[in-house]
């Protein structure tokens, strides 16, 4: 049975496993022997079934480079789960394990962007902490992952320490999770929409959130990973960690900082900040451009006769001349290395 088709799949068709997580909205559970995990909702009656299907809708138009793209980038819905009928949560794929940390005591947490903001602490030292240029290549790579998701039209909404992984492996790189809390600009949201505490827009209520919303939210992630200040806002005394910034992006960002406590529709857009961010701010030009379907792309299956073919578990600057013009456009970034060498999960499980 395949799983990332975006067809809906029964709960009871499911092998699954042991819970791995749990929150207001509901459980998140492992599916033995694979890196999908499975989102159940407490309350489904309050959930939009529509608006889930539309996210794993979204995932199956995409080209086939822009999918694995996806799939680098967030733990995206790959389909609906349903019991008798009724949408009960959603598949979706494990963050790679490069996003995951171990405590002194020796046991995996999601490397949240908590990590990356807050003052070090005792219990964080297992932590691999970037250097300053480490940093705001992290604050760039979160820019342009919500430039992505803009350009093809869907709304973050939620922008949050707990909800963006980062990893410096094999480069800075970021992972979105609670997906199912973005909605397509003319769509929307399958639960209600939410604010975490001190990463609200304060010109904008949760049930509006919009491509403004989260540029402002993003704003404040890239201002505070530069910071290294989990409470910074607009208005506040802008200080970045030292050489994290050249002498024009420093200036740059400083400038829409203070322009980001403006008006509705007055904030900077992300290829501002992204030109503010990149190198020599020279990258702010090069769209993200869709690629033809690739012939090779490999489904991904369940098969529920037997486990014969059970699949392993996972293991765990220069200032720029503002006259010379920008680079020509350039494609949309490659998938990483572990998503280009995926291959298709034929789980069997006996007795189905």
């Amino acid at each position: 049975m395949r799983i990332d088709g975006g067809a809906d799949i029964e709960l009871s068709a499911l092998p699954i496993g042991s819970l791995i997580g749990s929150g207001g909205q509901g459980q998140v559970l492992e599916l033995t022997g694979t890196d999908i995990l499975c989102k159940r909702y407490r309350d489904p009656s309050g959930t939009n079934g529509e608006a889930l299907a539309a996210l794993a809708a979204f995932r199956q138009r995409l080209p086939s480079v822009d999918r694995e793209f996806l799939d680098s980038i967030a733990s995206w819905p790959l389909c609906r789960v349903t019991d008798r009928g009724r949408g009960v949560g959603f598949l979706m794929r494990r963050a790679p394990g490069e996003f995951s940390w171990r405590t002194p005591q020796a046991t995996s947490k999601l490397l949240e962007l908590q990590y990356l903001i807050r003052p070090s602490k005792v219990g964080y030292r297992t932590i691999p902490q970037p250097t300053p240029s480490e940093r705001r290549a992290l604050a760039l790579a979160c820019v342009r992952v919500v430039d992505w998701f803009h350009r093809r039209g869907m709304v973050v909404g939620d922008i949050s320490h707990a909800n963006v992984l980062w990893s410096l492996q094999p480069e800075p790189r970021v992972h979105f999770l609670d997906c199912d809390g973005f909605r397509p600009i003319d769509g929307v949201t399958v639960l209600a929409a939410t604010d975490t505490p001190d990463w609200s827009d304060p010109l904008t209520p949760p049930s509006q959130h919009d491509f403004d919303s989260d540029a402002y939210k993003t704003a404040l992630a890239v201002t505070r990973i530069i910071t290294r200040d989990p409470y910074l806002v607009p208005g506040d005394r802008l200080e970045p960690v030292a050489e994290s910034l050249d002498r024009y992006q420093e200036a740059t960002v400083r400038k829409l900082f203070s322009d980001a406590a403006g008006a509705r529709r007055t904030r900077p857009v992300l290829s501002e900040w992204i030109h503010a961010l990149s190198d020599h701010g020279r990258e702010a030009e090069q769209p993200v451009r869709f690629q033809e379907e690739s012939t090779d792309a490999k489904p991904l299956y369940l098969d529920l006769d037997d486990r014969s073919d059970e699949l392993e578990p996972r293991s765990p600057v220069v200032e720029p001349d503002p006259a010379e013009p920008p680079p020509p456009p350039t494609a949309a970034p490659p998938a990483s290395r572990e998503v280009r060498d995926r291959k298709p999960i034929n789980l069997r499980v006996s007795g189905r």
